[in-house]
């Protein structure tokens, strides 16, 4: 999807990406980890990011209404594990509207 590397660092976009892909044919979840391994597994330098930055950008997701996550408890711990929460189509839809809502506020009500 072009359009996401207008908003995302390739990182994100891949991992977004993957996400949306895993889902189709049923729910399945990511958790850092995994998102981790997979951008490792890719060989792309320029997919290489820290688990830290992966959590960050994967809860940043879930703030926007993007992604949600199920925790879950394994090996003494527990972890999220991150789900879309709208398809491709959506999160196309949801991006347009909000980029004219905030456009609209900026120049025409402020």
């Amino acid at each position: 999807m072009k359009g996401l590397q207008t908003l995302f660092k390739p990182y994100e976009v891949a991992l977004l990406v993957h996400t949306w892909e895993s889902n189709i044919e049923e729910r399945t979840g990511i958790s850092t980890g995994q998102a981790y391994k997979f951008l490792q597994q890719t060989g792309e330098s320029e997919l290489m990011m820290s688990r830290a930055s992966i959590t960050v950008f994967l809860n940043k997701m879930v703030e926007e209404g993007i992604l949600e996550y199920e925790e879950r408890t394994g090996n003494g711990s527990r972890n999220k594990v991150y789900y879309p929460k709208m398809t491709r189509e959506q999160f196309a839809q949801h991006v347009v509207e909000t980029i004219t809502r905030k456009l609209n506020e900026v120049f025409l009500e402020g």
